[in-house]
């Protein structure tokens, strides 16, 4: 969203502008909204507590979502893969750039982690971990390299591992780098995900890292899910496409996350 100053902007307008940003983008910030619509945080919350009396939006932490957005919903991977592709691909080639020969790394399941899975086939002695059953069998990495795929009981649909075993792997290992999606972000608290076995894993390939970098495209702010992963103490970086809310990433640069524009 870019900054437009609104003063006399009256309700009723503000209030479709705030839907039509919720349709296109799935949710929305108080903070882009501020920045958007160019009027203060008090009005905006009035106007998405107007909205909300009406049914017309479900409020979120910090913003709000379309009404009826299960917090627990999912697409399936195959529905994933395609949603925001091309940024997903740029995403993927700049946070690649961020891994170096050598390094042990471990790899999120996911359709965003996969393009950066893609992208590391150049590099050398890699050690590549994962549970994500793409990223381990498809991606032709560099001969000198090696990949590890956590053991566990197979989430149909989702192509990953899960359970007791993937979650003893990843409690034993330690790697550079780990590449972490989202089902949505909240600059202010953290990163969230819409399953709690999934969060479970998620949570252990970022206590095994040295960086933590969240690889997600600009449709995963504005967003709530079910469980929180992790504050955004715990997250070194993140990447994200040049379509994100402006207002978004300065609160996560605030919190002290660095922000990388693919």
């Amino acid at each position: 969203m870019q900054r437009q100053a609104h003063p006399s902007i009256l309700p009723a307008e503000r209030q479709r502008r705030i839907l039509e940003a919720i349709r296109s983008g799935g949710g929305v910030t108080v903070e882009g909204l501020v920045s958007h619509l160019g009027v203060s945080e008090a009005t905006v919350r009035r106007d998405l507590e107007a909205l909300s009396a009406k049914g017309l939006v479900s409020r979120t932490h910090g913003g709000a979502v379309s009404p009826g957005t299960s917090t627990a919903f999912e697409d399936s991977y195959a529905e994933k893969q395609f949603k925001n592709l091309e940024e997903k691909c740029r995403i993927g080639a700049v946070a690649a750039a961020l891994a170096a020969d050598g390094e042990a790394i471990a790899l999120d399941a996911g359709s965003t982690t996969l393009e950066v899975a893609r992208r590391l086939i150049n590099l050398r002695h890699l050690t590549v971990m994962t549970y994500d059953l793409l990223i381990a069998g498809t991606v032709d990495y560099n001969p000198t390299s090696s990949v590890l795929l956590a053991g566990g009981r197979v989430r149909r649909g989702f192509g990953l591992t899960l359970g007791s075993e993937t979650e003893r792997f990843f409690r034993r290992v330690r790697v550079n780098k780990a590449f972490l999606g989202a089902d949505a972000i909240d600059p202010d608290r953290g990163i969230f995900n819409a399953n709690f076995e999934e969060a479970a894993v998620k949570q252990l390939l970022i206590e095994s890292a040295c960086e933590v970098i969240v690889v997600a495209d600009r449709s995963k702010f504005g967003k709530t899910a079910l469980v929180e992963i992790c504050g955004m103490e715990r997250i070194t970086r993140i990447v994200t496409d040049r379509g994100a809310d402006p207002a978004a990433l300065d609160a996560l640069r605030r919190n002290g996350v660095a922000v990388t524009l693919a």
